[in-house]
């Protein structure tokens, strides 16, 4: 089951730009919190942008996409991560971009092998994101160098599809409670690489397959696989570098031999977690999604692993454009 909102049932070619864009508006959460729409492949697409408190219009700030799984939305997800507080911790905007849907309020994206609705239909959700980041510079002061994507479920599964089909545009990526639902394309440079997962999941199995508790009797790729298929992608030695082992957790991070040019793959597995977002809140607990890990926390987590990371040739696309 790829769910990650309180709905108990599922919704059974990159270049195409942003055809108008409406000016921003407040969400009603905070003066720091706005709703945007952009019209792209013939559809009015939506995402919700946050920005810390320090964020002035001119500091160029990085930057997390944060997705929802399917039958979410972006306000759920907000809420289901709290990524906004580590935001205003450190100093970076958060998008939450919303998917696509048949029914309600019940979105998904085109992840590859799920799901529902947007893979249905073939919605260009790749190109969404690509129009996004062609008109989030015209509306925010943001260092493009730093793109960073994670998701949760069929978010997850999206952030996989846009580090291997945008990877001159997405610098890092962390993946939770969910692998990748392609088997490709091959990206054009080593993408960081972070995956954080439930040994409990009983959505989308650690070791794949169709979880005991799926709706959408999805085929997930198992998390092991998608390790080695990174760390072959990323040059990194097929033994672990480090790991780490303590009462919650194991941590294993892989890394190019020394002297190799690559980057690091980073698999966190938590023993009792389930199909939940790490020091998150549980929006699902009655559709037995499992245990919500409460001492780790994804989102310190994975910014601490976004941080070190940023793409060099990505100065050029800082371009003229100022926010507005």
């Amino acid at each position: 089951m790829l769910i990650s909102t309180g709905c108990a049932v599922m919704l059974g070619v990159v270049g195409l730009v942003a055809l108008s864009v409406f000016s921003r508006t407040k969400a009603q959460a905070s003066d720091r919190d706005f709703n945007h729409k952009l019209r792209h492949d013939g559809r009015t697409r939506t995402y919700e942008v946050h920005v810390p408190p320090k964020y002035d219009g001119k500091t160029r700030l990085p930057v997390v996409l944060n997705l929802h799984g399917g039958g979410g939305n972006a306000t759920v997800q907000r809420r289901q991560s709290r990524m906004d507080a580590i935001a205003d911790q450190n100093d970076f905007i958060v998008v939450y971009p919303e998917g696509t849907s048949g029914l309600g309020r019940l979105y998904t994206w085109n992840a590859g092998i799920c799901c529902s609705y947007a893979k249905n239909q073939n919605v260009d959700d790749v190109g969404f994101i690509a129009a996004l980041l062609d008109e989030l510079p015209k509306q925010y002061a943001v260092d493009l160098s730093r793109v960073y994507a994670t998701g949760m479920s069929n978010g997850a599964m999206m952030s996989y599809r846009l580090a291997c089909e945008l990877p001159n545009r997405i610098t890092a990526i962390c993946g939770v409670a969910s692998t990748m639902g392609v088997d490709g394309p091959r990206p054009s440079r080593p993408v960081p690489v972070m995956q954080i997962h439930g040994l409990k999941d009983p959505n989308a199995p650690f070791a794949g397959g169709v979880g005991p508790n799926a709706i959408s009797r999805v085929e997930h790729r198992s998390v092991r696989d998608v390790i080695r298929w990174w760390c072959e992608v990323n040059h990194c030695d097929p033994k672990p570098a480090e790991v780490t082992r303590t009462a919650d957790y194991e941590l294993e991070r892989y890394a190019p031999p020394a002297g190799q040019e690559g980057a690091p793959v980073v698999l966190y597995m938590l023993f009792e977690g389930g199909h939940t977002w790490p020091g998150g809140v549980d929006v699902t607990p009655r559709l037995g999604t499992g245990k919500l890990i409460t001492t780790f926390n994804a989102n310190e987590t994975m910014w601490n692993f976004f941080r070190q990371f940023s793409l060099p040739d990505a100065a050029a696309q800082q371009g003229a454009a100022a926010p507005q």
